[in-house]
């Protein structure tokens, strides 16, 4: 009883010892506290000292869990993925002798660069996975996670087993004169080898100390420092690392000074078990402190990786729940208010502590490196000025704007005025001074323009004005403060791409770990060729980035990184896919869940790399024509500079170069730069100038390409001519491609230049030209043309009349053709076979196949009689063998096979025609070639024998065999009884009402799925779900839109508010009821999802493009919110208590709310033809009440003339205000149909009209005195009609605005315009009859009868013509 006593309380709480006076007789304890005459009457015998050992402990243990067994073989595996890892550690990679020239310089570079990069981001991935360690591994073995555990420890092993690759690489090219690459290898080593003591220590049967853990992660923070400074990759901002550091050590004294109070409560407690609560309490809080000061150690180092910040608020986190924790216990504990308040008291200072740290890991992570000293002011200038952009049509909203953007102009105005009075150099200090009082002005311009906006904010020329000052405004700021606002934008880029080619690195890592134990080898092959794409386009992302970083002022690299940005999207979507599908199939948990978390993490950063880059591309302008003419010139040097490493005898191949890659490579790359060749020619042509930089930057790539290609295969050729003709060719190819570039540039600043069009096509004829030279000057290409030339002359032979006598007798002759054509059909199938392989084999296969041809001819020749069938036959084979030589992935590769085979079949017909008279013969002749057609075929059953692949072979077998599912059975057999019968009208509803309930079934489970996993905390579905549809938006050319953009504004509006109010609840729920966040955030999912697709429709149907793009980029940033908001609601559903999550949530929750505005603003812009229908619209109303104001005056007869003015005054500026009127209303009906800028411009042209009209007419009816009331009223009803109609017009031409011309608005468009014009007429004819007495009664009839017919013609079409036709 004693010995299990023992050692349970061993295993659960090993290495927390406590000394002191317990209450439970009979328990061993240290011999430090009480007597040895209290346990034992002499000396202990050696057998019980062995109880508290090591060994009696894992002696007596319970047997191991699944899951804990499960963590000791991924330990096990792990373990010796280390040890492989310290093994290849011992030497340093065997490079091949490098050349000098150039070429060879850049690419040391390049993979100096490269391997930092990833060795850098595997690091990091280290330091999060032990700090993940520590967290995970914080509780009681019962309440571990170690599937979680299992996946940190794969993460860490898989991280350092390719590190270890990229050291031993970055240690062979680094300058070894000091001896640096010896003392990288020797911190990789150090850093294996404190992994190596992390997994031994976390192993569930060793039950070590928690110390020796912490101990061990420490020590991988130390050397995964040391790697990095070694490498020259340290955190550069040290400042930032002590103060971290000080401030993890600032709570660590904080919760010291916590447990002492809670042991003061522990003492006077009177309840045991409260007692031993707060005791534990305590412990626990001084345990999590420890913890968060180890992984502060941890990851310091790596403290710019994001997932390294994540652990370290992970961290902080669990220190917070465990102060609550010992508050908690201690207010359970005792009623002591002294004792409570001392506790309370210091419980706050570890809270603040713990903030201060937190919210400095935040700063961090958020704001990045400061780029310059204004970089707070610029910020918010760019984000406020963007704000008042998006918000064109809400005046309010963009006087707001301004107020915020007055007050950090002002403080950015102030900042530069002091630093000049500081400067010491006069000259600065002018240029600080100038730049100031540029900033002042700009600042004073837009606040006037603000006043006007917020004193009219019903004119759209105001609102123009404050988008103009607040341009006018972002450009001085930009210009004052050094191009702060784009150099931030490329720094956000920049970030963006690091980190999406770090989650690249980690996602091939956890791919590579992850295929031992796939199961599906078609998913598997998926995922390695995926990563095989994403592998070959992270290494420009990183020299993109790292150019940039390091030429901050040069806009080519920050072209290059945008467009290397542009570039990386596709393979790494489709590797996300590929790693997604890949999960299920992955039988090790462990593994499994690292892919999941890796791709997840990928498609967040490329979601962010997408918005970046498009931001980017927008600060810096389209200047891909400049630059794509500066790659192409830096490649011509570069191989002139090869070329005379040729000639001194120095030109050597790269690492991985061989002769036939680099043939390959250069004939495939030289039909990519065929073809963007050619649609950079068509662009130019039209003077598409976005298009022409996308054909023009696909053109430098693609030579980019074909420049090393021809290197290669000159640095791998024998031959210094052969050699020296390569590079001479493919200088050519960059000469004339620079001067195609420049001429298309030329075309399209004179589009339609005949002359500029023709030197345009001559240019491109001689780089067609070029690259087809540069594609014959490859190895063995010489030798199958002249192979091909021999054939042809060989062939002539056919040609003549006659042909000669026979000098064999036809047995002799016979025979010959056999053997000649079993040789020629042997010597075909060699060029098939030899064309995969070595350049030099198909040569000598193309040699030998021409031999065998013409002794074949010549054997045919004598067989008078015979046709050409075979040798045109050979004709179609030889085509294909040249085109399959220059690009061996191409569809020859099915081709050539084929060939082969009719080559076979037409030697037979030859044969036969020669052996008709020979029975039996021909038969067993033939059937020997077929075999020997079909031998290479056995031989390499890889080799494809038609266009389908593996999965399109399954599917044509299994066609017929398909089985329908259960769900849609019921409307399959609906669908059956009326399908094909529209009169069946009555199994219509239901068809409609089956498919729906299968829809909504879908719905319900997808909700109900998203909403089970988010109760757990679980919200990764949710956030791929929110990038997958930021992705689509950014998608190319949408489907034909089925409605207008008033239609798709609608929706998103619907949803946007949706969106917003789901937000609102999630505040309160964070609150009351964290436990109903998960249907929130499922919620917003679904809701965003169909905002992104309704987007995606409304910005193709926006107009002008400005507008689409900025409704698509408003959009994306909402999504980024929404993922935000979605993740922190996860994380507080797994600890609803946590403070700071709470906080988190409800900072996230308002931004999503403040995105949604800009969305709003965004779509308003995009409808600035209806906004301003619906303005002048209000406009008329108020126009109209106004007028029955008037007419109650006129009609009491108090409406007086204020100065001597007649009617025939005002006669003539009523007759031309309303013709001018009249010109308004056809501009309104030709807005419906146009752009929303001239809808807009007819809007308020009619409104600015109508007002005019109601003016002039109240002034002429006020001429005419009171002593005439009736008439005053009749004029004044005149022009109400008019106002009316208008009204109803303006509405009319809203609803119909963007819509067909066969919509029934258009008809009610027409309609009320012609009520429009009518009424004006009959202004027209009042004013006309106002002066003549006689007509004044009969006017007034007309005028009645005139009203009661409109009153009709809307009331009841059908009864106004009865009514006429009787009256």
């Amino acid at each position: 009883l004693i010995r299990s006593t023992i050692l349970q309380q061993q295993f659960n709480r090993v290495g927390r010892v406590e000394h002191g006076s317990v209450a439970l007789p009979g328990i061993i304890r240290s011999g430090s506290i009480g007597g040895p005459d209290t346990f034992n009457m002499g000396t202990m015998p050696s057998a019980q000292q062995q109880i508290t050992t090591g060994q009696m402990h894992r002696g007596h243990m319970p047997p191991l869990s699944l899951a804990q067994q499960a963590l000791m073989g991924t330990i096990n595996s792990s373990m010796q993925a280390v040890q492989q890892a310290q093994a290849d550690l011992g030497h340093v990679d065997n490079l091949p002798p490098l050349g000098h020239d150039l070429a060879s310089r850049v690419w040391v570079q390049n993979k100096v660069d490269e391997s930092k990069h990833e060795i850098h981001s595997q690091v990091d991935a280290i330091t999060a996975g032990t700090a993940s360690v520590v967290n995970l591994t914080a509780g009681e073995p019962t309440e571990t996670d170690y599937t979680a555990v299992g996946c940190a420890i794969t993460t860490i092993s898989s991280n350092l087993t390719e590190m270890s690759k990229g050291v031993k690489l970055l240690a062979a090219l680094m300058d070894d004169e000091v001896g640096s690459g010896h003392k990288l290898m020797g911190a990789a080593r150090m850093l294996a080898g404190a992994v190596s003591d992390l997994l031994r220590s976390v192993e569930p049967a060793a039950a070590e100390p928690r110390q020796t853990v912490l101990t061990a992660a420490g020590s991988i923070g130390q050397a995964s420092g040391d790697l990095l400074r070694h490498m020259g990759e340290g955190e550069t901002d040290e400042k930032f690392q002590d103060t971290l550091m000080n401030l993890a050590k600032a709570v660590a004294n904080a919760a010291a000074m916590l447990v002492l109070k809670a042991k003061n409560v522990a003492q006077v407690a009177e309840d045991t078990i409260l007692q031993n609560r707060v005791i534990a309490a305590a412990t626990q809080c001084a345990l999590s402190t420890s913890q968060l000061v180890a992984c502060t150690k941890v990851v310091s180092p790596t403290i710019s990786s994001p997932v390294c910040q994540e652990q370290l608020v992970e961290a902080g986190k669990l220190v917070d729940r465990s102060v609550e924790t010992c508050v908690k216990a201690c207010r359970s504990a005792s009623d002591d208010g002294e004792l409570l308040k001392q506790v309370g008291a210091a419980a706050g200072v570890v809270s603040q502590a713990l903030s201060d740290l937190l919210q400095h890991v935040r700063h961090y992570a958020s704001c990045g490196e400061p780029i310059g000293r204004y970089d707070q002011a610029t910020d918010t200038i760019m984000n406020v000025t963007e704000n008042i952009f998006t918000s064109m049509g809400d005046a309010g909203e963009m006087v707001r704007q301004a107020r915020v953007l007055a007050q950090a102009t002002s403080d950015l105005v102030n900042a530069m005025r002091s630093d000049a009075e500081a400067e010491v150099d006069v000259d600065n200090s002018k240029k600080l001074l100038a730049a100031a009082k540029l900033l002042a002005d700009a600042t004073a311009r837009m606040v006037e323009a603000a006043k006007g906006a917020a004193a009219y904010p019903d004119n759209e020329d105001q609102q123009q004005r404050l988008r103009e000052a607040a341009e006018g405004l972002r450009v001085a700021t930009n210009a004052a403060a050094q191009n702060a606002i784009k150099k931030k934008i490329v720094n956000r880029l920049e970030i963006a791409a690091k980190q999406a080619a770090a989650a690249a690195t980690q996602t091939i890592a956890a791919a590579q770990n992850a295929a031992a134990s796939n199961k599906n080898t078609a998913s598997h092959q998926q995922l390695v060729h995926s990563c095989k794409m994403v592998a070959d386009s992270i290494p420009q992302l990183v020299q993109g980035m790292r150019s940039s970083q390091g030429q901050p002022e040069e806009l080519g690299p920050q072209l290059a990184l945008i467009m290397a940005s542009q570039s990386f999207l596709q393979p790494g979507s489709k590797m996300v896919a590929s790693a997604k599908s890949a999960v299920p199939t992955v039988a090790d948990q462990a593994a499994a869940m690292q892919l999941g978390q890796c791709a997840k993490n990928l498609a967040t950063c490329l979601a962010e790399l997408r918005t970046a880059t498009q931001k980017a591309h927008e600060a810096c302008g389209p200047l891909e024509i400049d630059l794509a003419l500066k790659t192409v010139q830096t490649l011509k040097s570069e191989l002139q500079d090869a070329k005379m490493s040729v000639i001194d005898g120095q030109l050597k191949p790269l690492p991985g170069e061989t002769l036939e890659k680099c043939a390959q490579d250069l004939g495939s790359t030289s039909k990519t730069v065929g073809s963007s060749m050619a649609q950079l020619l068509t662009c130019a042509a039209q003077g598409n100038e976005h298009y022409t930089g996308v054909a023009a930057r696909e053109t430098a790539q693609a030579l980019r390409t074909l420049a090393q290609a021809a290197r290669g295969v000159a640095a791998s050729t024998k031959e210094p001519q052969a050699a020296a003709a390569m590079l001479d060719s493919a200088q050519c190819v960059m000469e004339g491609s620079a001067m195609l570039i420049h001429e298309a540039h030329q075309a399209l600043v004179h589009p339609g230049d005949a002359e500029s069009q023709q030197r345009l096509a001559q240019v491109a004829k001689a780089v067609s030209h070029s690259l087809n030279n540069c594609v014959n000057c490859l190895p063995g290409q010489k030798d199958v043309d002249m192979a091909l030339r021999s054939i042809g002359e060989a062939s002539k032979k056919l040609l003549v009349d006659f042909l000669p006598p026979c000098s064999k007798t036809f047995q002799e002759a016979q025979s010959d053709l056999n053997h000649t054509a079993a040789e020629l059909n042997h010597s075909a199938g060699e060029v098939v076979h030899s064309s995969r392989g070595r350049s030099s084999q198909l040569a000598a296969a193309s040699g030998k196949f021409s031999q065998d041809f013409d002794e074949f001819l010549d054997a045919g020749i004598e067989m008078a009689g015979h046709t050409q069938v075979g040798f045109m036959t050979i004709q179609r084979l030889h085509a294909p063998v040249t085109q399959f030589n220059s690009d061996p992935v191409a569809k020859e590769a099915v081709w050539l096979p084929v060939c082969f085979r009719a080559v076979t079949e037409s030697i037979n017909q030859l044969i036969t025609l020669c052996t008709q008279q020979a029975a039996g013969q021909k038969e067993c002749d033939n059937a020997l070639r077929e075999l020997e057609a079909v031998r290479g075929l056995l031989d390499n059953p890889s080799e494809p024998v038609n266009e389908l692949s593996y999965f399109d072979c399954i599917e044509s077998v299994m066609e017929n065999s398909k089985t329908l599912a259960e769900s849609a059975l019921q409307m399959l057999y609906a669908a059956k009884e009326g399908g094909g019968n529209p009169k069946a009208s009555h199994t219509h509803d239901a068809i409609n009402e089956a498919a729906q309930l299968m829809k909504e079934a879908v719905d319900d489970i997808m909700v109900t799925l998203n909403e089970a996993a988010s109760e757990g905390g679980m919200v990764g579905g949710m956030v791929e779900s929110i990038a997958e549809a930021m992705g689509r938006l950014a998608e190319g050319t949408p489907p034909e839109p089925e409605g207008s953009f008033v239609d798709y504004q609608t929706t998103m509006v619907k949803f946007s508010k949706a969106i917003a109010i789901t937000a609102q609840e999630m505040m309160t729920k964070s609150v009351t009821c964290p436990e109903e966040l998960g249907g929130l955030a499922s919620q917003v999912t679904v809701d965003y999802g169909q905002l992104a697709h309704q987007g995606y429709l409304a910005a193709a149907t926006a107009e002008p493009e400005e507008v689409g793009f900025q409704i698509k980029t408003r959009v994306q940033e909402l999504g980024h919110g929404c993922i935000y908001l979605v993740q922190k609601a996860g994380a507080l559903q797994l600890s609803p208590t946590d403070s700071f999550s709470k906080r988190e949530l409800i900072e996230c929750a308002r931004a999503v709310t403040e995105k949604v505005s800009l969305v709003l603003s965004a779509l308003q812009a995009g409808n600035k033809g209806t906004q301003a229908c619906i303005t002048a619209a209000g406009a008329v109303s108020g126009i109209i009440a106004d007028l029955d104001t008037t007419i109650m005056f006129a009609s009491a007869g108090t409406l007086n003339p204020e100065n001597e003015e007649s009617f025939a005054d005002h006669r003539e500026s009523i007759l031309k205000t309303a013709k001018a009127l009249v010109e308004d209303t056809k501009l309104l009906v030709a807005g419906a149909a146009s752009t929303q800028e001239k809808l807009a411009q007819a809007a308020q042209s009619s409104a600015k009209t109508i007002t005019q009209l109601t003016e002039v007419v109240k002034l002429g009816a006020t001429s005419m005195g009171s002593e005439d009331p009736e008439t005053q009223v009749v004029l004044i009803n005149a022009v109400r009609d008019v106002a009316k109609a208008l009204a109803e017009l303006i509405g009319a031409t809203k609803c119909a605005a963007g819509k067909p011309a066969d919509d029934p608005s258009m008809y009610q468009l027409k309609s009320a315009a012609k009520v429009m014009v009518t009424n004006v007429t009959s202004l027209l004819k009042t004013v006309k009859a106002v002066e003549d007495e006689a007509t004044r009664g009969t006017r007034a009839l007309e005028a009645a009868i005139e009203c009661i017919k409109q009153e009709l013609t809307v009331s009841a079409p059908h009864r106004s013509n009865l009514f006429f036709m009787v009256y």
